[in-house]
This record gives C-alpha cells, sequence and structure tokens, in this order.
C-alpha cells in the first residue's frame, strides 16, 4: 500500500490546474480561478485575467499547502515506510492550510470583510446576492488527501497487510457481483428475443405472410 500512496499525493496536486472556484452574482459568473491562481493570485475576472500585480493577493495559506504536498510526494519517491508518519503529517498540514486559504473566500468572509470596510445598505444588500461555489478541483485535493492520510495511517499502524487483503477480497466480490449482473442481464436480454421471435412466429401464415380472415 505504501506505493500507492503517491497516486492521490500526485492527485492533490494537479488538482491545484484544475478550477476550483467561480463567484457569480444573480446567476452571473464575475470570477474563476485555478488552485493554483488562488494560490498566485490569478484570478479571471468578467474575462479579463487579473494577477498578483493587478491587485490580486497572493494566498500563502494554499502556497504551503502546494509544497506541503510537494513535500510527501518527495518523501515517498526518496523514503521507505518509516516516513509513514511524515507523509500522513504533510497531507493534514495540507488539508489544514487548504481550510484556513480558501476560508476568506467564503461568503461570510467577504461579508464580513464588507462591513469592515463600512459598505452600506446597498452594498451590504448587492454582497448578500453573491454565491461563491467550489468546484470539482478543490473537492478532488480534499478527497486525495484525506485517502493519502488514511492510507499512511494505516501503513504506519501495522495493518497494511491486513487491509490489503480486505480490498482484494472487496474488488473479488465486487468483480463477482459484475459477472452474475452481466450474466442476468444477458439471460434477459435472450428471453427477450427469443419471445420476440416466437411472437413473431405466431403472427405469420405459410410463407411467412400474415394469416388471412
Amino acid at each position: 500500500m505504501w506505493k500507492w500512496i503517491r497516486i492521490p499525493k500526485g492527485i492533490a496536486l494537479v488538482a491545484f490546474l484544475l478550477p476550483w472556484m467561480t463567484i457569480s452574482c444573480s446567476e452571473q459568473k464575475i470570477a474563476e480561478a485555478t488552485g493554483f491562481g488562488l494560490a498566485f493570485g490569478n484570478v479571471t475576472t468578467m474575462g479579463r485575467a487579473a494577477s498578483a500585480g493587478d491587485g490580486a493577493a497572493m494566498n500563502l495559506w494554499l502556497v504551503l499547502a502546494l509544497l506541503a504536498i510537494a513535500g510527501g510526494l518527495f518523501l515517498l519517491f526518496t523514503r521507505g515506510r518509516e516516513a509513514a508518519k511524515l507523509v500522513l503529517g504533510t497531507s493534514v498540514a495540507a488539508l489544514v492550510l487548504i481550510f484556513l486559504g480558501t476560508w476568506r473566500y467564503s461568503k461570510d468572509a467577504i461579508m464580513a470583510e464588507a462591513a469592515r470596510n463600512g459598505g452600506g445598505d446597498m452594498d451590504r444588500a448587492a454582497m448578500a446576492m453573491i454565491q461563491v461555489n467550489w468546484e470539482i478541483g478543490y473537492w478532488l485535493a480534499l478527497f486525495a488527501l484525506i485517502a493519502a492520510a488514511a492510507m499512511a495511517w494505516i501503513v504506519m499502524s501495522g495493518k497494511e497487510a491486513e487491509a490489503e487483503a480486505k480490498m482484494r477480497s472487496l474488488a473479488t466480490d465486487a468483480a463477482d457481483a459484475a459477472k452474475s449482473a452481466a450474466a442476468k442481464a444477458s439471460e434477459a436480454i435472450e428471453a427477450a428475443t427469443d419471445k420476440k421471435d416466437g411472437d413473431k412466429k405466431d403472427g405469420d401464415g405459410p410463407g411467412g405472410e400474415p394469416p388471412k380472415a
């Protein structure tokens, strides 16, 4: 299982390339960003890309999350099972850093920022119409890190062989269930075909023509 932890770790890193967040107002998209975009201040607003130099701020928490994921991958390629605790630590740290880094984009945080800036009732009403949606890249990164942390914990606790045996058993059961379902579906199709052919023969007269009244 140790070598397989690379897969969710790698997925978590690649997920930063995918869409993470979209902001819309009255169902019209006004901003969007990937994970790397949020980390390094590259956000697309109304069709125009804004970088850190244009006033978009770099997100230190997400940059640190990227470093934690990359560090975990480095340990997986260079260290043995004795580094399981460190790999677990980098996965948990990346999860916490992602939550810290994305909190500033939540609707509650946006409303609180508007209130601190002295926004009037009109501004608060407009802000209330804003919707923040988290996209596939964000969720994929979270689930991949949770999977990597769980796998590292299993290796660290010495239950690797037991977990692998259980996974093989589940895979075998799933394969058997799939074969059984495919066989039943095939039988049902054959039965339906035979019934259709039988009905056709019953309705035909001599020479393959329908019987005359």
